[in-house]
């Protein structure tokens, strides 16, 4: 039986070039960090349609579930079969290319998580017609108050999937956000919520983060995350021109969209001092690991985007 330590080992043996991506953070000995990561290459390489990697990392997921003990068994369904649930949305051909992939086993798994979903929407309709043309992405306003609980709750429960931690948000901050114009919120044409992202600014405006950054489960795959991303990230620009714009992740999915935007790779000392940005960090699973080594050092990766300022003569 494969142990967490060995999951994590063998994982960072199979796929070196995860150790490259991320740089500065080894996999970690976190199982759950290191199936999320595993998910994130494989996702990639399937919307890729890069035939070899897809079927290694099925592979190699596949042997962990069937291997693995309980906790990694339990990391495999819950981070990384689960995910893929979300390409029922895109059609049939979506569905048969991800059958090509994903073994048998996880397909049964992955007909489960379809048929879960469908219960929590309530509707045989499967969202299959939804695409960003039927989605608003924009400035958040205070009428958007009714969605802050929904967010928070979805923040909250996307972090317990990946095995890891956020800074838990209330509901009375995100409202707050909303009506300081400081947040991008994404609905569907009727109403329902699909997405939000918000701006926090540190040492005196010296900096400011993209945080928050979340997708309604039914709505993922979609094309949502980037739009918003590049939304708040527009927003920030216009808002604090001068401002360095700094974000901390795990997800290889937001460290490819911070490289498009212009973000670079930095050490965790060229981001924000300010105590109560990190304070926000106890919440996560990796909160002592982070105090051990003085916030200099942890699981995510930090990247920063830095404006060009014209100098005046």
């Amino acid at each position: 039986m494969i142990s967490q330590l060995e999951g994590t080992k063998l994982i960072e043996s199979e796929f070196p070039e995860l150790n490259r991506l991320y740089k500065r953070n080894s996999l970690s000995t976190d199982i759950y960090k290191s199936v999320q990561r595993l998910l994130d290459f494989s996702k990639e390489a399937v919307l890729d349609y890069n035939l070899n990697l897809s079927r290694k990392c099925f592979d190699l997921a596949d042997r962990l579930y069937n291997q693995g003990d309980w906790i990694i068994k339990n990391a495999i369904k819950r981070s990384f079969i689960s995910s893929f649930s979300a390409f029922f949305q895109r059609g049939e051909d979506e569905k048969k290319r991800l059958k090509f992939f994903i073994p048998d086993d996880f397909y049964e798994i992955y007909l489960n998580e379809i048929e879960q979903v469908r219960a929590c929407l309530g509707t045989d309709n499967v969202l299959e017609n939804i695409t960003l043309d039927n989605i608003s992405i924009r400035v958040a306003t205070c009428e958007d108050a009714q969605y802050a609980g929904k967010i928070t709750r979805e923040m909250e429960a996307s972090a317990l999937l990946r095995g890891c931690g956020i800074s838990k948000r209330k509901p009375a901050s995100i409202i707050k956000k909303m009506k300081e114009g400081k947040a991008i919120i994404a609905l569907t044409n009727a109403g329902e919520w699909v997405g939000f992202s918000y701006i926090e600014t540190w040492q005196n405006r010296e900096f400011v983060s993209n945080s928050g950054l979340i997708v309604s489960p039914a709505y993922r795959n979609l094309g949502v995350a980037k739009a918003i991303k590049e939304k708040i990230f527009a927003l920030s620009r216009q808002r604090y021109p001068k401002a360095k714009i700094f974000s901390i992740t795990t997800g290889l999915a937001v460290m490819k969209m911070n490289t498009r935007l212009g973000f670079e790779a930095v050490t965790y000392g060229e981001i924000t001092t300010e105590k109560k940005f990190w304070e926000g960090c106890r919440s996560c699973v990796n909160y002592k690991a982070l105090q051990a080594k003085d916030f200099h050092n942890c699981f995510c990766t930090a990247m920063l985007y830095t404006p060009f300022i014209q100098k005046q003569f």
